[in-house]
């Protein structure tokens, strides 16, 4: 049993009777998207990162999340500590540390492979010395993680860690940690390095949320049953978008060239607003086909029809003589976008009714996707992470010479948790962010070389 206090003063009853919260579900053993914290991990006297060079060892803290290499959220801050060790640490000029992000794309085509390494974050810092090095002093540093980039004028919160094959393009995006240290040349002999550094791979797993609370259910449209009824956009309820889907002939259909204008404002799509959900969570949807002239092809249509969200990776390579660009690169460096999709859920229709003659109304929900692992991420103009919800309505085969299929694609924004979770999540970590860790999973599939979908 737990015992979770009710914050009154912050709770909004406004949304009452829009909106559900759903309890969470405990359980003793973890689903596969789940982690257990180990006590030992949390112990301060636990095991932590460190990285040793020939004169210096640097300590990233406590391995708390069990990744294999060190992880932060969102606006976490890495705080690490640099000791000298080794002969003569009177040399020493300089030691800095610099963070940097960058997406790597691999494009597969007939001309070969073009591949590019685009630097879109670099952040460094120079430690402040004493004014005589000894072997053993300290030097502690924090670089914090900016929350937001802003590349080719676009800007957009800072991406995870993230990695992606499919039929021939790789999307790539990698952090890291860079400690130099600069040795005084003249000093030393021929057989020492002026310059020493470690790399240290980093993982960053922000989580992200929708901005609004999730809507459950929608509302059956106006209880009126008006025999005119020609739109359910009108009012349908509140926070929810209503679109109307194209109609459009098959390629074998006779009619191919004649206007469809008698079809237009026929079929329509609702969903919550802003179309923004947490992967794993239902999507609920509602799908109005509104034929009063033309009850039986109404119901026809009841019968073909199709939800699934897509995930789409889109990158852009450099030109052939590129392959390493900096932050300040303009669009022409790089090559023409890109695109691979890919499904990932397909929905499901619970009910049907037929709100007045010829016009039918079905309800129905579609997951977001895996729970924790979905968030949409933006590079720029050379790389991005969407997701997209395709409604498909086919005309049914013996009829596809005289009656359209209807067609939808609307982008909606997928975040690695549920609204509203942060402050009692900072709260019950004493203030540490925790990682996006079911962002981890794309990482491990990396060693695969092939789709597990």
């Amino acid at each position: 049993m737990f015992d979770i206090p009710l914050d009154t003063d912050s709770f909004d009853f406004d949304t009452i009777g829009s909106t559900s919260l759903s309890t969470p579900t405990y359980s003793l053993v973890p689903s596969r998207t789940e982690i257990t914290l180990d006590v030992k991990r949390l112990d301060p006297h636990g095991p932590s990162w460190v990285y040793r060079t020939k004169h210096m060892t640097i300590d990233l803290g406590r391995r708390f999340w069990g990744t294999s290499s060190p992880a932060y959220g969102l606006h976490d801050k890495i705080e690490g500590l640099v000791k000298l060790t080794g002969h003569h640490p009177e040399l020493i000029e300089d030691i800095s540390v610099t963070l940097e992000g960058h997406l790597a794309t691999t494009v597969l085509a007939d001309g070969g492979v073009a591949r590019s390494n685009t630097l879109f974050m670099h952040h460094a810092v120079s430690l402040p010395l004493s004014s005589h090095p000894a072997e053993g002093d300290e030097y502690p540093f924090v670089i914090s993680i900016p929350s937001e980039i802003t590349l080719q004028g676009v800007t957009a919160l800072t991406p995870p860690s993230f990695y992606r094959l499919h039929l021939g393009v790789t999307g790539e995006i990698v952090y890291s940690l860079k400690v130099t240290m600069t040795r005084q040349a003249t000093r030393m002999s021929f057989k020492h390095e002026p310059t020493e550094s470690q790399t240290i791979p980093i993982l960053y797993f922000p989580k992200t949320r929708p901005s609004d609370p999730p809507l459950a259910d929608i509302p059956k449209p106006l209880s009126d049953r008006d025999a005119h009824f020609t739109s359910p956009s009108v009012n349908i309820a509140e926070h929810v978008d209503t679109f109307p889907l194209s109609p459009r002939w098959s390629y074998a259909s006779s009619h191919a060239k004649h206007p469809l204008t008698p079809f237009q404002n026929s079929v329509f799509f609702s969903i919550p607003a802003p179309q923004s959900f947490a992967s794993g969570e239902p999507i609920p949807f509602f799908l109005s086909l509104v034929f009063p002239d033309s009850p039986a092809q109404a119901s026809l249509y009841t019968k073909t029809i199709t939800v699934t969200l897509m995930k789409q990776l889109t990158v852009r390579s450099a030109k052939s003589h590129l392959r390493k660009l900096s932050s300040s690169a303009d669009l022409d460096a790089y090559g023409p976008p890109v695109v691979r999709r890919w499904v990932l859920t397909s929905g499901h229709l619970e009910t049907r009714s037929e709100y007045s003659e010829g016009v039918y109304l079905l309800r129905g929900w579609i997951s977001a996707g895996e729970l924790g692992r979905g968030c949409s991420w933006q590079v720029g103009r050379i790389g991005r992470l969407q997701y997209f919800l395709e409604v498909e309505i086919a005309s049914p085969a013996s009829m596809e010479d005289h009656i359209p299929a209807f067609h939808l694609e609307k982008e909606v924004e997928i975040t690695t948790d549920c609204w509203e979770t942060m402050n009692r999540e900072l709260q019950s970590m004493g203030g540490v962010p925790t990682p996006a860790l079911g962002l981890e999973r794309c990482l491990l599939e990396k060693e695969s070389e092939y789709e597990i979908m």
